[in-house]
């Protein structure tokens, strides 16, 4: 098989899976248990918030464990807005926004009264922090924009927005960083929030986390026993807890090495696709090298796609969380794109496991299914 919807989800690293596997056996006591077998596993589940604090070069910030960045993304918008709304209730988000987000605003506003902004992308799908700085008001309670769209790649400047929002200090700056942890460098200490899921970079699903800037309050969305600093209450799932700090190492420990990969892959792919008039290339050429996103001109992708899997050649149309709606890409829309570039795109993302031999099959079996659809 040839795997390329790494955007979606990766395959467990063959180490972190031997490791949970290791620790579901050897330490199964409860954390918050006073006995000795419980403290040793709180122990080292302290010593996992240590570890990624430490990965991510965060000191003023604290680790909450969840199921992944869904939950993390929800805990952080409704948790502060809710727990914030006396000193204002305007919101701002993006038009590209991954649906955790900007589903969570939309819920926000149209539930609890809160104003929403949704900015617009330019014809590459970036947001200009220009126009966050112009709809930011006084009463701007938080900012929400990714760092890298989970459908085409592109990379927002966060760190140009941080700077932005930290001019009202009311405001706080959540960022989606999902598909830009272990890929895209940044300075994390700029984002009051962000989040990491360990199914995107190798590890176990059901597992992510929420950093939080020490001294912002949100409040929990379940009540419970009072775990995670009371902001996620239920027993810890302890080995995948532990498990993610190892995860996050082993994804960052090689970013620069596995950017200049992926570049060379993707530099290649985007170069051989060009050269088919059938096909119109919608990611920005300052990408995120790890996906690449192009739309069918006269062929339907999903027919495409169905062909390719056939041959064992795995790819995606839009984001995987909306992919069986059977409805267009809202990115590309955002974007300024026809309907039917919108209808019709494929998302190849890469991973350091393929190959360009990969790569060159695809393209092959890709010429030859376009060449025999009528």
């Amino acid at each position: 098989m040839i795997y390329l919807d790494n955007a979606a989800t990766t395959a467990v690293n063959k180490e972190i899976l031997a490791s949970y596997f290791a620790l579901l056996n050897d330490q199964f006591a409860n954390p918050s248990s006073i006995h000795k077998a419980g403290q040793d596993t709180f122990r080292l589940l302290t010593k996992a918030r240590e570890q990624i604090l430490h990965l991510f070069k965060l000191t003023d910030h604290e680790v909450v464990f969840t199921s992944g960045a869904t939950e993390a993304l929800n805990l952080a918008i409704k948790g502060y807005a809710l727990a914030n709304s006396n000193r204002g209730k305007h919101l701002i988000t993006s038009s590209v926004e991954h649906p955790a987000v900007l589903n969570a605003m939309i819920q926000l506003r149209d539930y609890f009264g809160f104003e929403l902004s949704i900015i617009p992308v330019d014809e590459e799908g970036i947001v200009h922090s220009k126009s966050i700085e112009k709809a930011m008001r006084d009463d701007t309670i938080m900012v929400a924009i990714m760092h890298v769209n989970n459908e085409t790649g592109a990379v927002m400047p966060i760190e140009e927005i941080s700077k932005i929002v930290k001019t009202n200090p009311k405001t706080v700056f959540l960022s989606d960083t999902t598909q830009s942890i272990g890929k895209i460098v940044t300075k994390y200490d700029d984002l009051d929030m962000f989040v990491v899921s360990a199914h995107k970079i190798n590890g176990l699903k059901g597992s992510g986390a929420l950093m939080i800037r020490k001294g912002i309050r949100i409040i929990p969305l379940s009540s419970g026993g009072g775990q995670e600093s009371n902001l996620r209450s239920g027993t810890s799932d302890f080995p995948v807890h532990v498990m993610l700090a190892k995860t996050i190492r082993i994804a960052l420990e090689k970013a620069r090495e596995h950017y200049d990969y992926a570049k060379m892959l993707t530099d290649y792919l985007r170069n051989e696709l060009i050269k088919n008039k059938d096909i119109e290339i919608n990611s920005p050429n300052q990408q995120s090298p790890f996906i690449l996103n192009f739309s069918l001109k006269t062929k339907k992708a999903s027919v495409v796609i169905e062909a390719l899997s056939l041959h064992q050649i795995m790819v995606s149309s839009i984001s995987a969380c909306s992919s069986n709606k059977f409805v267009g890409s809202s990115v590309l829309s955002a974007m300024g794109k026809s309907k039917n570039i919108c209808n019709n795109s494929i998302r190849v993302s890469v991973s350091r496991e393929n190959t360009l031999d990969e790569i060159n099959t695809f393209l092959k079996i890709l010429d030859d299914t376009i060449e025999s659809i009528r």
